[in-house]
C-alpha cells in the first residue's frame, strides 16, 4: 500500500486484499474481526487455513474468486473475501467460515446480492471443495452512510462493519470527506 492512500481512491479489489492480508499477515487484526463474530470464543485461538485454501485452488490471491451455485436463486455467485479458519472445541478441530462482502459505498447492491451470502455459506458448508468447515457467518463491510442507504440489505448479513471503524485497524479504510 502506497502511504496516504485512502478507501475514495482504491479499487474495491485492492481494499479487499489489505483486509485479506491483515487477517492473514496481522493476528491482533485477525482476533479483532472474529471477535466481531459469534467465533468470538475461538478468536484467540483459531488459524486462518490460507495455504489450506491456496492448495485447493492455486491462485494469486487465496480468498478471491470463490464461486458457489445459488439454487434459490439459480445462478452462481461469488464472495468479495472467504476465509476458512480452523480452532479447537473441546478439543476437538472445529472449522468455520467467514463471508466478506464490501462495499466501497458507491453503486447499489445487485438483486438478490445481499441474500445469497447466507444462503451460499449454506450451500458451501461440509464440503471438501470449501475445506469441509462446518459454521459461517457473513460479513458486510461497507461506509455507514452506504449501510444505512441499504438497511434490509444491510441486515442479511450477520455482522456490519463500517468502514469508520475499520480505519482504525486499516488505515487505507479512511475515507476522504
Amino acid at each position: 500500500m502506497i502511504a496516504g492512500q485512502i478507501a475514495n481512491h482504491l479499487t474495491e479489489d485492492a481494499l479487499c486484499e489489505i483486509f485479506a492480508d491483515a487477517v492473514r499477515d496481522n493476528r491482533d487484526f485477525m482476533t479483532w474481526l472474529l471477535e466481531q463474530t459469534k467465533f468470538a470464543p475461538h478468536a484467540q485461538s483459531a488459524r486462518l487455513l490460507h495455504e489450506e485454501q491456496m492448495s485447493i485452488r492455486p491462485r494469486k490471491r487465496w480468498w478471491r474468486h470463490w464461486w458457489c451455485h445459488v439454487n434459490e436463486l439459480e445462478k452462481d455467485r461469488e464472495t468479495d473475501i472467504f476465509m476458512v479458519f480452523e480452532a479447537n472445541a473441546d478439543q476437538q478441530p472445529f472449522r468455520f467460515s467467514v463471508h466478506v462482502e464490501n462495499k466501497r459505498g458507491i453503486g447499489k447492491f445487485e438483486n438478490g446480492q445481499a441474500f445469497a451470502y447466507a444462503v451460499r455459506a449454506n450451500q458451501m458448508l461440509n464440503l471438501a471443495a470449501y475445506l469441509s468447515h462446518h459454521e459461517y457467518t457473513t460479513i458486510l463491510v461497507a461506509p455507514k452512510q452506504f449501510a444505512d442507504k441499504y438497511p434490509a440489505d444491510r441486515d442479511l448479513f450477520d455482522v456490519f462493519i463500517s468502514y469508520q471503524n475499520l480505519a482504525l485497524h486499516l488505515p487505507s479504510y479512511a475515507q476522504k470527506n
